[in-house]
């Protein structure tokens, strides 16, 4: 793991730029490919990887290094001179990656001065962005109970914005102790008194009950590559579910990937991001701990679980992402960069609920109607105290099952 000491001038910041060989504009890195794009030319610039193991880094070591660099200037430097115009400007403080606002020349800050931990590794995007547009556009007109007036209304002003989003992930060896109950069904029968056409009957029915025992135990389980994510411009109800990402196709990192799109910083810090993982892990461990307790029913009075050969890796995924407004409200979506899953948000219309509740509420009162008009319902039936339908009910010899009766072995 690359843990950077802060020496750097902050009024000539490292950043990378590639510029193209036949005009001199700036390459774009073309998605779904291996190589930069000039968008003026069209020439080709073959992006040169050096190709090695995606490492793992020891948790509690790194840990160690950061506490050491506590007070240290950690922010990124963002002050940057245009390889195109000129300009002079800078990026927002969570971004190491975007664009020139005058020409929209792409600029991308060296990882080095982006915080402490920069990522070794990334997944390039392949959706482009007219793919994406259409992905966004089919999910729109999916949406059920959406105004009419979407669509028109959605239109942006400002293309498609392709990021690449920080992760963690983490690898993690676990051992758990727990005490806790196995419950065991078991059924008594009983004998009770019921009044049937205005007579007393003896019946019987099957009440069951749960037999608690105590247990103990250990459960071991190994767990790889628990993604999180490490921003907070997007909610995480979204993040999270842009799965799954083909993380086996993780390419060493190099900023030629980021020519022509944002990247932003990480925004939760390691520490932060394991506690995330872990509460995921313990999810798992739990259902775990239930498997392992057997029975019909489960309890955990206790638990103590350690985690030992913790090691994680950070990352940079793609995403594209933007915001619609309907209603002078925004929605934001983001789409998959590798598989074009999309999540987002999205407004309701109430008119066309109302429309459809009430569509419901008409065609359930005109099944009634027809049903009661052709002599469908049976009056004998319907009445709870008409003889034949109690005679009918009790001759089925039906059992009735009360909630469990909880008792205790030991």
């Amino acid at each position: 793991m690359k843990v950077k000491n802060y020496s750097v001038d902050e009024n000539k910041p490292e950043q990378d730029h590639f510029p193209c060989g036949q005009c001199g504009a700036e390459l774009l890195f073309e998605p779904g490919t291996d190589h930069l794009k000039c968008q003026y030319c069209g020439h080709l610039n073959l992006i040169e990887v050096e190709w090695s193991p995606i490492r793992e880094y020891d948790f509690k070591s790194a840990l160690r290094k950061l506490e050491q660099l506590k007070g240290k200037p950690s922010k990124v430097i963002s002050i940057l001179d245009c390889p195109s115009c000129g300009a002079k400007f800078s990026l927002k403080p969570n971004e190491h990656a975007g664009s020139c606002p005058f020409c929209s020349a792409p600029a991308v800050i060296s990882s080095e001065n982006a915080r402490y931990i920069h990522p070794e590794s990334l997944l390039p995007f392949i959706i482009k962005e007219k793919q994406a547009q259409q992905i966004f556009d089919d999910w729109v007109s999916s949406r059920w109970f959406a105004p009419s007036a979407l669509k028109d209304k959605s239109k942006r002003d400002d293309k498609l914005t392709g990021i690449y989003l920080p992760y963690w992930t983490y690898d993690s060896d676990t051992d758990t102790r727990y005490q806790g109950m196995r419950g065991t069904v078991y059924y008594d029968r009983q004998v009770y008194t019921a009044i049937v056409n205005g007579r007393p009957v003896r019946q019987v029915r099957n009440v069951p009950r749960v037999r608690w025992t105590p247990v103990s135990g250990e459960v071991h389980l190994h767990f790889d590559d628990v993604l999180i994510g490490a921003t907070k411009t997007l909610p995480r109800t979204i993040i999270d579910n842009l799965h799954p990402w083909d993380l086996e196709n993780l390419v060493p990192y190099t900023e030629a990937y980021l020519s022509g799109f944002r990247s932003e910083i990480y925004q939760v810090t390691l520490d932060q991001g394991f506690e995330q993982a872990r509460s995921r892990m313990n999810s798992i461990i739990t259902r775990r701990i239930h498997q392992d307790i057997g029975g019909d029913q489960q309890r955990i009075s206790s638990r103590n679980t350690e985690h030992s050969d913790t090691t994680f890796k950070h990352l940079l995924l793609p995403v594209w992402s933007a915001a619609f407004k309907y209603n002078k409200k925004t929605y934001r979506f983001v789409i998959n960069g590798r598989n074009g899953q999309i999540q987002g948000e999205r407004p309701y219309s109430m008119v066309k609920i109302t429309l459809s509740v009430l569509f419901a509420i008409a065609v359930f009162i005109g099944i009634i109607y027809f049903m009661n008009d052709a002599g469908m319902f049976n009056a004998s039936v319907i009445d709870p105290y008409n003889n034949s339908y109690n005679n009918q009910y009790n001759n089925n010899n039906d059992q009735f099952y009360l909630p469990p009766v909880y008792e205790y072995g030991f």
